[in-house]
């Protein structure tokens, strides 16, 4: 995978691709999710963090959110 991401890391994603990743996380979030995830990856930058939760983070409220 990190082969994968190396070589994709110079363009964004499609909107076939977004369409696909909101499709795959919304049943994720229906079928897999417990209470939270959080998940790391490594980005140009420097690693990313990922949290997936069936809670707001502390000081933030739903409308914070994007929806997808």
């Amino acid at each position: 995978m990190e082969n994968e991401q190396a070589g994709t890391a110079s363009r964004g994603l499609t909107r076939d691709e977004v369409e696909q990743l909101n499709t795959l996380l919304g049943r994720f979030c229906t079928y897999d999710l417990d209470q939270f995830e959080l998940i790391r990856t490594q980005a140009p930058y420097g690693e990313a963090y990922i949290v997936i939760s069936n809670k707001p983070i502390a000081d933030t409220v739903p409308e914070q959110y994007h929806t997808i």
